[in-house]
């Protein structure tokens, strides 16, 4: 692996804790737009071990997914279409207690897993 690529997916993993973090807490939101943030740089992170160049800038999972030319299972991309979602609205929010509202500690841990 290049140190670049090492680095995102340190990164990612860190993201990653810091989502878990928030759900222990109950701050399910942002536990979302972390569980985003660490998915889009481990993408990010296949697509410079891929072509060993940085992505364009972009936030969307699904465009990533497409750049790095996976092909999850239909269950994942359903993920992901969620998540690529909510991590995007979800960094600014209109009404942040309708979004608090429509994020449960169940459907949060959904998304994290």
């Amino acid at each position: 692996m290049t140190p670049e690529s090492v680095e995102w997916f340190r990164q990612a993993q860190y993201d990653l804790g810091t989502a878990e973090s928030l759900v222990s807490v109950g701050r399910y939101p942002p536990a979302i737009f972390f569980c985003h943030l660490s998915l889009e740089k481990a993408l990010k992170a296949l697509y410079i071990e891929k072509y060993n160049e940085n992505p364009e800038k972009t936030h969307s999972l699904i465009y990533l997914v497409e750049l790095v030319e996976l092909e999850p299972p239909q269950s994942y991309l359903d993920s992901l279409f969620v998540i690529n979602r909510i991590g995007v609205t979800g960094r600014y929010p209109n009404n942040i207690e309708k979004v608090i509202e429509q994020y449960s500690k169940t459907k949060t841990e959904k998304i994290l897993s």
